[in-house]
């Protein structure tokens, strides 16, 4: 839905609406502005503590949101996802720490849910694949998958995360090494 963004432009600021799109190019984002921080400036704003909790599980939600949007994006044919492993993770959080520490908690608290959806996802080596069979043997009245197998497809998946994470890593070292950010 339309969504009304608050822009600088000089001293003025401006409210301009603004309609996100599903499938965008990649070299924007999907409502076609590209953010990025010329000019820096925080503006804070202090609630009491019964404003701020419902504000923070607000912040929450639409976190939870957008990465379902993304998801949902990627299948309905948009760019694809964008990655970063421990290296990527730890430039992006010097980025935030440089520009204070409410963008670096802001971080933490992104990396946070996003590694708790991602751990809930029924992927072998993951807690989400552990209650992946339990459901299997409860749709199966009780029987359980041998252990062995489990522990091989737990083994396997685990494998996997760790190439997968090699690759990323190797992306994000190719890409400082390139310049990008």
């Amino acid at each position: 839905h339309q969504i009304t963004i608050r822009v600088k432009r000089g001293e003025e600021f401006l409210d301009i609406p603004v309609e996100p799109r599903w499938a965008f190019p990649s070299s924007q984002g999907p409502t076609g502005i590209t953010i990025g921080a010329q000019y820096p400036f925080t503006e804070r704003v202090a609630v009491p503590p019964l404003q701020a909790i419902p504000m923070g599980f607000r912040a929450t939600s639409d976190v939870m949101i957008l990465a379902r949007n993304q998801v949902i994006g990627w299948v309905k044919g948009g760019s694809g996802p964008e990655v970063a492993g421990p290296v990527g993770i730890a430039q992006a959080t010097g980025e935030a720490a440089k520009a204070g520490v409410p963008p670096l908690f802001e971080l933490a608290a992104l990396l946070s849910i996003n590694l708790g959806i991602v751990n809930m996802l029924p992927l072998p080596a993951l807690d989400g694949g552990r209650l992946f069979f339990l459901l299997l043997e409860v749709l199966r009245r009780g029987k359980r998958v041998a252990p062995q197998k489990e522990a091989l497809v737990h083994f396997v998946g685990f494998a996997l995360f760790i190439v997968l994470t090699i690759v990323v890593t190797f992306a994000d070292v190719s890409r400082l090494i390139g310049g990008t950010s």
